[in-house]
C-alpha cells in the first residue's frame, strides 16, 4: 500500500484525535510531521533508514536545544511505527534511530530572597495582572500552555483560597485535574481580576487581549530585569520546578504533589525535587561541615 508522506500525515492525525489526544499533543505532533513532511515529500514506501537518519542529522544541525529536538525525534519515532504497524511500511523504521534520553535542565531554583525580589518588582502598569501571576504559577505548578488557556469562569474562590478544574482538552496528559491557590496567591489573583474593566474571558489578559504562550514568558523575562536577576534564569518552567520542591520541603506528601502537578509518575518530579537540594544541603552543610566544625577560622 503506496501513499503520499502527506496523506499519511492526515491519516494519524485523524487517528489521533479519535484516540481522544490532547489538544497540546496533537499540536506537538503537527509541528513535528509537518516539518518532516516540508523536507521529504515522497511517497511513504519510498522513506529508508537512510533517509530517517539524515533527517535526524538535520535536526541535530538546526542549532535548536536539546529538548526540541529530543522532541521531534520522539513523535517522529511515533509515526514511524505507526505507518509499520497500520502497514503502510513493510518495516518499523523507528527502529533506525535511538530513543532520545530524557534531557534535564538542571538549574538553581530562586533563593526566597530572589523569589521576593520578583515578586516586589511587580509595579506600575500590568503590575496587579504581574504579582498575581507569578504566584499563581509557584503555588498552583501549572504548565505554560495549561495557565494561558485557563478562563476567568474556571476559577472558583472560597475561605480556604481558590481552585479550578483544568479541561482534559488543555492538559498534557489529556486528563482534568484540579489546581489550587492558596490563601495569599488566591488574593493577589482576586485584586487582579477586580481591577480589570473589559469582559474578555480569559484569565491573563495584556494590551493585545488574551495572554498567549509567549507573553508569560517575555513577562517573566522583563520582571527578572527589573528585580536585578539574571533573566536567563526567570522562566516559567522553573517556578513548576519551585512548585514541586517548596512543596516537599516544607512536608508536603508526594501523592498530592503528582496529582496537582499532572505529573503521570514520580521520575521526573523526583528530579524536580533535587534541583531545590543546594539550599537544604548548604544548610546542613553550615552546622556539619567538617572544616568549620572541627577548625572554625583557625586554619
Amino acid at each position: 500500500m503506496n501513499i503520499k508522506l502527506t496523506e499519511a500525515i492526515d491519516k494519524i492525525m485523524t487517528a489521533k484525535r479519535a484516540d481522544q489526544l490532547s489538544t497540546v499533543t496533537l499540536a506537538d505532533y503537527e509541528r513535528v510531521l509537518s516539518r518532516f513532511s516540508g523536507w521529504y515529500q515522497g511517497d511513504v514506501a519510498g522513506l529508508t533508514r537512510d533517509l530517517v537518519r539524515e533527517y535526524v542529522v538535520d535536526l541535530r544541525d538546526t542549532g535548536w536545544s536539546k529538548g526540541t529536538v529530543a522532541l521531534h525525534v520522539r513523535y517522529l519515532r511515533a509515526f514511524l511505527r505507526w505507518l509499520h504497524v497500520e502497514g503502510y511500511q513493510r518495516e518499523n523504521l523507528a527502529l533506525a534511530i535511538a530513543a532520545p534520553k530524557k534531557s534535564i535542565r538542571w538549574e538553581t531554583l530562586l533563593s526566597r530572597d530572589e523569589f521576593a525580589q520578583l515578586i516586589a518588582a511587580c509595579t506600575g502598569e500590568w503590575g496587579l495582572r504581574d504579582r498575581a501571576i507569578i504566584l499563581s504559577l509557584v503555588d498552583t505548578g501549572m504548565r505554560r500552555k495549561e495557565f494561558t488557556m485557563l478562563q476567568r469562569d474556571q476559577v472558583v474562590f472560597d475561605d480556604e483560597g481558590a481552585w479550578a478544574l483544568l479541561d482534559a482538552e488543555t492538559t498534557k496528559a489529556g486528563e482534568s485535574r484540579y489546581v489550587i491557590w492558596g490563601t495569599t496567591s488566591a488574593a493577589a489573583l482576586y485584586v487582579y481580576l477586580s481591577s480589570r474593566e473589559d469582559a474578555d474571558p480569559a484569565l491573563w489578559v495584556g494590551e493585545q487581549g488574551s495572554m498567549g504562550y509567549h507573553a508569560v514568558y517575555h513577562m517573566l523575562k522583563r520582571r527578572a530585569r527589573d528585580a536585578d536577576l539574571n533573566p536567563r534564569r526567570v522562566h516559567p518552567h522553573l517556578l513548576r520546578k519551585m512548585f514541586a520542591s517548596w512543596w516537599v520541603e516544607s512536608g508536603g506528601d508526594e501523592q498530592r504533589l503528582l496529582t496537582l502537578g499532572g505529573w503521570s509518575g514520580p521520575e521526573m518530579l523526583r528530579v524536580y525535587v533535587r534541583l531545590g537540594a543546594l539550599d537544604q544541603l548548604r544548610r546542613g552543610h553550615s552546622n556539619y561541615g567538617p572544616v568549620n566544625n572541627n577548625f572554625g577560622e583557625q586554619l
